[in-house]
């Protein structure tokens, strides 16, 4: 089985390597690819109502069936606002202060959450900015988002605010945060305020350690030239980077370690099945015989490093029949496990 039987194995993992980028955009076929992951439709944004209760219930439930072997599994914290001022008007301007303070967890992620009230007579949309309060008259803006309220109902709306959070547990001052609209005439008085955060207790945040028998890269991979062997490297994938609008709708893991295979191949060396070992032995045939008689008959080509063990990632996404729910779904194929020249 050549390479390029085996490249049809690894399409997820060769179209990683070439989208994987520090920006975002639209990909036209984006509906095909979503597709071959075994998604045919994602929630409307506007109707997503994920509640704290149903957050915190099915996270819990995903982090402790979560496979350790990649990433270390972080733990929730729930940092809910309890003194939350009642004002009896509309407001444009709301601060609050989350009871955070220095540890010496690792914060992953951090969102806050926020059940804003019916909204009546007022729009449905408002375009708002979430600051960090640095002092009296100094604030950092963190995020602008845009909170697809109700008229008839309360509304949970979320916001990454994890560089907040990090800093606060990092040692800076927590003077809480603000939620602004300067140019709405929306209620922005939140019935429940809480924030949401995956951390990383001290130690724990380290770097996956190989299981006996995959190829990951070490020294034994060397060669005499200082390259290496075909073995797996690490690759993180952060999803939003990807450049697919639905990939925002991915509720966790919000990055992963997928893998990717690189290396030389040499003769006899780690091959994938008996058909790629005899391969890479009639291209050293074939090349010998070249610089021998110099024969310009093809060679037969070398193997190649390529997948040999792929494996599963759960996700945790919105449910398409039901907005106000979250469900766990696998995608296939998703991670490199082994490598092997082919």
């Amino acid at each position: 089985m050549g390479c390029y039987f085996r490249a049809k194995k690894v399409f997820w993992s060769s179209f990683i390597v070439v989208f994987m980028s520090s920006f975002t955009f639209a990909h036209p076929d984006s509906g095909k690819f979503l597709s071959d992951l075994g998604i045919d439709v994602f929630p409307d944004r506007a109707k997503i109502n994920i509640s704290l209760q149903e957050y915190t219930r099915v996270i819990s439930d995903f982090l402790n069936s979560r496979d350790m072997s990649f990433e270390p599994v972080p733990s929730l914290r729930v940092y809910k606002l309890d003194n939350l001022i009642k004002h009896h008007r509309p407001q444009q301007h709301i601060k609050m202060i989350f009871p955070i303070g220095i540890t010496t967890d690792q914060i992953e992620s951090a969102s806050l959450r926020l059940l804003m009230p019916p909204q009546q007579e007022n729009p449905t949309i408002a375009n708002v900015q979430i600051y960090q309060i640095l002092g009296t008259r100094r604030k950092r803006l963190l995020t602008e988002d845009t909170f697809n309220l109700s008229r008839n109902l309360s509304k949970w709306c979320e916001v990454n605010v994890t560089e907040a959070v990090a800093s606060w547990t990092e040692g800076s001052k927590n003077l809480g945060l603000e939620l602004t609209c300067e140019s709405c005439s929306n209620n922005l008085n939140p019935e429940i305020a809480a924030i949401t955060a995956l951390v990383h207790p001290q130690g724990r945040r380290i770097k996956r350690s190989p299981k006996k028998g995959r190829t990951d890269c070490s020294a034994r991979h060397q060669t005499g030239k200082g390259k290496k062997k075909c073995c797996r490297h690490d690759m993180m994938v952060t999803f939003t980077k990807l450049g697919f609008n639905e990939m925002k709708d991915i509720v966790e893991p919000k990055n992963y370690e997928a893998g990717y295979c690189h290396g030389m191949c040499p003769p006899n060396y780690n091959f994938a099945t008996n058909h790629s070992r005899i391969q890479g032995l009639m291209h050293q045939l074939d090349k010998s015989y070249f610089k021998q008689f110099k024969n310009k008959t093809s060679i037969v080509p070398k193997t190649c490093c390529a997948p040999s063990k792929l494996g599963d990632l759960e996700i945790l996404i919105v449910s398409s029949h039901d907005p106000t729910k979250l469900k766990v779904e696998k995608w296939h194929n998703m991670r490199v496990l082994e490598c092997a020249c082919s």
